[in-house]
């Protein structure tokens, strides 16, 4: 694992904004996950090593079906609260704009490529009522081997403080600037 390489990534002139700390935590804290190569098995993975993070954490769950590809299998309750649904047994792509959802998270795939990374990208949820909320995702690789599922363990931080938009459920998702990788030991897709 390259912490020291992904804070340098970060900062370099291509960044347009450093990671925040408890994006670099959350990276340090998913490190311990103990792992065969560079991705953590979920069998390996225990909750309490991401406690800090839990009520900002998901899980999203990468299938080959074309309709539910990106398929959320667990969201914190700050997520929850913020969007106003559980996104658990959803996917991603019905929550894209319609000119988007071909393509709604092909790049997790290079996640799991000859080089496993990570991902750390800006988005913005835009509600039903019209209200923006800039939000930064950081994405690391996890596996079930049991299974051969490739999920990818997440963290959404920037929701607004409690009370200052109440989530009703309808959103989107809207890119807000490029997605940066982030190295794991096996360095970034070229």
């Amino acid at each position: 694992m390259r912490i020291e390489a992904a804070r340098k990534q970060a900062a370099s002139p291509c960044h347009r904004r450093m990671r925040s700390p408890q994006s670099l935590a959350f990276q340090e804290a998913w490190a311990t996950i103990p792992k065969q190569g560079f991705v953590p098995d979920k069998a390996d993975f225990r909750p309490e090593r991401l406690a800090p993070f839990l009520n900002d954490i998901y899980l999203v769950e990468l299938t080959g079906d074309p309709e539910r590809r990106l398929v959320f299998r667990l969201a914190g309750q700050t997520i929850r609260n913020a969007l106003g649904i559980d996104l658990r047994g959803l996917s991603y792509a019905d929550f894209v704009p319609e000119e988007h959802r071909l393509h709604a998270g092909i790049s997790m795939d290079l996640m799991f490529g000859p080089r496993p990374c990570g991902r750390w990208i800006g988005k913005d949820i835009v509600h039903l009522d019209g209200y923006r909320e800039p939000i930064e995702l950081t994405q690391l690789p996890m596996t079930d081997r049991a299974t051969g599922a490739r999920l990818v363990l997440g963290i959404a931080e920037g929701f607004g403080a409690a009370g200052m938009h109440e989530g009703e459920g309808e959103f989107c998702f809207e890119c807000r600037e490029t997605e940066h990788f982030i190295d794991i030991g096996a360095g970034v897709p070229g």
